[in-house]
């Protein structure tokens, strides 16, 4: 049974975690469209990518130098300002990108802090509130709650979008921000945190980190991989779909809905089946979701289209979901702090040099082979996560 403790903690978590996942689907969710529809190059897009991971990364290291003299509260509400001053920027930045694409990196730069803060702040705390025993179950009904949120963000901000209505979108944004972050205070029972206590992390640490589960490797690779999925593949989709805002918004809420059937029958069982097996199954399917992604084509029918994409998509969460398991189950057993860091310190400095490299590449490619360029090189990278131990793989190897 849950003490009233843990049931006000839980609500407090759901809560921060909700209002952000609507606020992300409002319009971070859009970003890559949004920066295509204004006339950036997938060099550009890729340079973006690049920039936003710089700041992303110095933010990693403000975030762990401040948390221990920030209350609950005071880092709640940094969260919640970034997010502000990100949504700001590209309502005042973003029509100009046409004519001055630099300004892009005034919205990177912002991206990459509200990201680095939020992410953070939020693995931290699910990290708190899970054992090894139930972190595929506890991360299953953490998508659940976040899907659904992200979903009514993601109807209402493709409705807005379509009609290119960003100032109402800011003032929605403005308005869920602020009424969020009182229902998160005026919850009964004091925020509490015990992750501000966690020691700093320095240079030194970052740079000799080293495990028997071939962490460091896995972190690197699965930075690539993470905006390969979320940047690469909306693009996709946006253009299959007749650039509509709209219809992409649609689109995905109605494979949402059929990926949710599935997510309530996976979660609970994930952690009773082998996990081995799971793992490099779940493998086997992403690695098949990138080649479905490189052969998805324009002329198929709605219906067609729509089962391709929710294969590719149930292939794409089921390896999340095996994935995510294994990283938690790991980051619950290692001095806390280090082990979620280390993952965002190394993703990012990945995507600074492989979008970097990327963007060099695609200066002059035209965006669908842009697109399935990236998708077959995930296709030849989606094998290397089979070297990412499990704890007993690793303990037995000892």
């Amino acid at each position: 049974m849950q003490t009233a403790l843990a049931k006000t903690q839980q609500r407090q978590f759901y809560l921060f975690v909700c209002s952000h996942s609507f606020l992300i689907g409002l319009f971070p969710f859009f970003l890559p469209v949004y920066l295509y529809k204004q006339g950036l190059s997938m060099a550009q897009i890729c340079f973006f990518i690049a920039a936003s991971a710089v700041t992303f990364t110095l933010g990693m290291y403000l975030w762990d130098s401040i948390k221990g003299k920030l209350t609950p509260f005071k880092l709640l509400a940094i969260c919640y300002f970034l997010e502000i001053v990100m949504v700001a920027s590209v309502v005042y930045a973003g029509p100009h990108l046409s004519s001055q694409p630099a300004l892009a990196y005034i919205i990177a730069a912002s991206y990459g802090l509200y990201q680095c803060f939020f992410w953070t702040t939020q693995r931290a705390l699910f990290i708190e509130r899970s054992t090894s025993s139930n972190t595929g179950d506890r991360y299953g009904n953490f998508q659940i709650f976040v899907v659904v949120a992200l979903k009514i963000g993601v109807f209402i901000g493709g409705l807005l979008l379509e009609d290119q209505n960003t100032q109402l979108l800011f003032i929605i944004s403005l308005i869920t921000i602020i009424t969020s972050f009182w229902l998160v205070i005026k919850l009964p029972g004091e925020l509490n945190w015990p992750f501000l206590a966690w020691p700093t992390v320095s240079v030194k640490a970052i740079i000799r980190f080293k495990d028997n589960y071939r962490s460091k490797q896995i972190f690197a690779l699965d930075g690539f991989f993470l905006f390969i999925e979320s940047y690469f593949w909306l693009l996709s989709l946006f253009l299959i779909l007749k650039q509509s805002f709209m219809q992409l918004g649609i689109m995905i809420i109605a494979i949402t809905v059929m990926l949710s059937l599935v997510f309530l029958v996976l979660k609970s069982k994930i952690d009773k089946l082998p996990e081995q097996l799971v793992y490099s199954l779940s493998i086997i399917g992403y690695g098949l979701s990138w080649v479905l992604r490189a052969e998805l084509e324009e002329d198929l029918s709605l219906f067609y289209q729509f089962v391709f994409l929710c294969l590719i998509a149930f292939l794409t969460a089921l390896f999340r979901l095996a994935f995510n398991k294994r990283f938690f189950d790991l980051a619950v057993h290692y001095p806390k702090t280090p082990y979620i860091l280390m993952k965002s310190y190394y993703s990012q400095a990945t995507l600074v040099f492989a979008f970097g490299l990327l963007g060099l590449f695609y200066i002059d490619q035209n965006i669908f082979d842009s697109l399935n360029i990236g998708y077959w090189i995930a296709v030849v990278l989606t094998p290397l996560y089979f070297i990412y131990k499990t704890r007993s793989i690793s303990n037995a190897g000892n």
